[in-house]
């Protein structure tokens, strides 16, 4: 029984995949300080790194041999004769299984060459999307600038690693592993080449721009856009040579020619020798070049006029189409459209879909809160009011956007200064007729919504292809040198009239006090009255009562009177009887009128 061979990792397969993982960290480092940043060329710089990584990657994954595959068959039906029946139903899928791997190994090479070309162009998709999207804008500092700079280095010492490394795998490894392993530090060679002019570009630009020297950012794009198809249009190149060599199995060598590799100078002239089999440098090859040239160079021109009739036009465009410098009636909608090369047709694409923005009354420069002390702009206009002594500065913001494009072009030949020119008429109509107070005290929307009206109406008039979209009037105010003054004087006169309000409403409440006090002084007398008429009736109908008492009872009311009269009299007071010969019997003791009467 044959021992199981022990499986490892050849030594150029280690060197390549540590290399694999330090592209593809410093690729995620830059789309990190890109989103950190927001400086967009970091992203691209990922994308440059990300291409040779993610290819290179393909190759390392680990897809069985034929024969390998063949031998693990023929072990596997040996060991299914000797299964009983109820288990072979599981050796026979295991058998489609072991079908399908070697179907995927007499294809080893077309997945490979697909999921190379796949992950080519996903990455050029994204790359260019990139691209076409990007903003110069960003947040650099000094950390950027090191950061590249330990970058550079590193890729440095893992180039010279990948290039020391390969006489070592040759005399240590099989035949088959030293082509494969060699193919794989070569292309790891050509990647850290590239990606060491990638981080110099980019760390010498955000230092310039540090400094403030120069902000090459745009030049940079520009750029990393050539050296990225660069990169991308040699991927494809020498895919295809190792496809037709029968070599990506055996030696993947699938890079672009970069210094340091190939000799240390660019090695494009090596490169196609090597891989044509064509001596680039004996006479006859020189020779068929040149004649080669004037054919290659006239196709090219051919081909570069011929691309000039094909013009995109974006969802939010329209194409003004020019045949024989003649506008022709249809205009070119979104999408993609073939015309007859320059000069026989020209297409001027315009954003009929964007609104446009227009000031009226300053000149706008950026965008900012327009404040009544402080100019908006570079310059603000004023307008002469009806009384003819004061001036008014008008504020509004017209969007708009081009409704009718051929009417644009043609009945009028600058659209946007007559709207301007009516702008400013339809105001001066508007504040010639009116003083200072009157134009601040205005209603703004319904000043706006007038001023659209008349806007369409005279656009409409001259038939210049325009739409007004809204009408914003920003402000209405006093001329800037004079504002500091109305202002206070406008906070005079609210003070003044605060002052005003407060003393009212303090006479108010006084007068409401007043009023209080007279009410109640009045309520307090009524009572008063109202007692004192009581208590005369009260007084009146006793003296009428004892008068018919006495009339109807004269000796009885009599009698109670006087009882009543002693009572008051003595109430309260000690009594002291004395004589001789008094019978106790018959004297009362106790206080008169009182409910409590007591005999001894």
């Amino acid at each position: 029984m044959n021992p199981k061979p022990r499986s490892r990792m050849s030594g150029a397969r280690f060197v390549t995949l540590a290399s694999l993982f330090c592209l593809l960290a410093a690729a995620a480092l830059m789309v990190f300080l890109r989103y950190r940043t927001n400086y967009v060329p970091l992203l691209l710089l990922a994308l440059i790194l990300a291409l040779p990584a993610a290819i290179n990657l393909l190759l390392l994954v680990p897809l069985p041999r034929e024969g390998q595959k063949e031998a693990s068959a023929a072990s596997s039906e040996k060991i299914s004769e000797l299964l009983t029946r109820r288990a072979r139903v599981a050796a026979f899928f295991k058998k489609q299984v072991l079908r399908f791997a070697r179907a995927v190994c007499h294809r080893r090479a077309s997945l490979l060459a697909g999921g190379i070309v796949l992950l080519t162009v996903a990455i050029n998709v994204f790359f260019w999307l990139t691209l076409k999207n990007i903003t110069y804008a960003g947040r650099l500092n000094y950390f950027i600038a090191v950061l590249l700079a330990a970058l550079f280095v590193l890729f440095i010492v893992f180039g010279k690693w990948c290039k020391h490394r390969m006489p070592e795998c040759a005399e240590n490894e099989p035949a088959v592993e030293q082509r494969y392993g060699a193919a794989l530090l070569r292309n790891m060679q050509s990647a850290f080449a590239l990606a060491r002019l990638g981080v110099l570009l980019s760390a010498v630009t955000v230092m310039l721009a540090l400094l403030g020297i120069y902000d090459f950012t745009k030049w940079l794009t520009v750029l990393f856009g050539i050296l990225f198809a660069y990169q991308t249009a040699f991927t494809f190149i020498s895919l295809f040579v190792v496809l037709v060599r029968r070599e990506l199995e055996v030696a993947p060598e699938v890079s672009a020619p970069a210094p340091g590799v190939e000799g240390g100078d660019l090695g494009i002239v090596t490169y196609l020798e090597k891989n044509t089999g064509i001596s680039m440098r004996s006479l006859w090859s020189i020779q068929m070049i040149k004649k080669a040239i004037p054919y290659a160079v006239l196709m090219s021109v051919l081909l570069l006029w011929g691309v000039t009739g094909v013009v995109m036009v974006e969802s939010h465009q329209e194409g003004a189409h020019y045949r024989f410098g003649e506008l022709r009636e249809e205009t070119l909608g979104p999408g993609l459209h073939l015309t007859l090369p320059w000069p026989f047709d020209t297409v001027e694409v315009y954003d009929t879909g964007t609104v446009n923005k227009m000031t009226v009354g300053y000149i706008a420069e950026g965008d900012a809160d327009n404040i009544w002390t402080e100019a908006h702009g570079g310059e603000e206009y004023r307008l002469l009011l009806g009384g003819g002594n004061e001036l008014v500065s008008v504020n509004l913001r017209v969007m708009y956007r081009i409704k009718d494009l051929r009417a644009y072009l043609t009945n009028c030949s600058s659209p946007e200064l007559l709207m301007s020119a009516a702008s400013y008429e339809i105001i001066t109509a508007r504040t010639i007729t009116s003083d200072l107070d009157a134009m601040l005290a205005t209603d703004r929307v319904a000043f706006a919504s007038d001023f659209a009206a008349a806007l369409t109406e005279v656009l409409t008039k001259y038939q210049t292809g325009l739409e007004v979209v809204n009408v914003v009037l920003e402000s209405i105010h006093p001329p800037v040198e004079i504002a500091d003054a109305y202002q206070a004087m406008i906070s005079a006169e609210i003070e003044a009239g605060q002052m005003i309000l407060d003393a009212e409403a303090y006479a108010g409440e006084r007068l409401a006090w007043a009023w209080i006090d007279y009410d109640s002084t009045l309520a307090v007398a009524n009572i008063t009255k109202h007692e004192s008429m009581a208590g005369a009736r009260a007084s009146v109908a006793e003296f009428m009562a004892s008068v018919e008492a006495d009339n109807a009872y004269s000796e009885e009311y009599r009698y109670y009177k006087y009882m009543q009269a002693i009572t008051e009299a003595y109430s309260g007071a000690k009594l002291v009887i004395v004589g001789d010969g008094i019978n106790e019997e018959n004297i009362y003791i106790g206080n008169i009128g009182s409910s409590t009467n007591q005999y001894d």
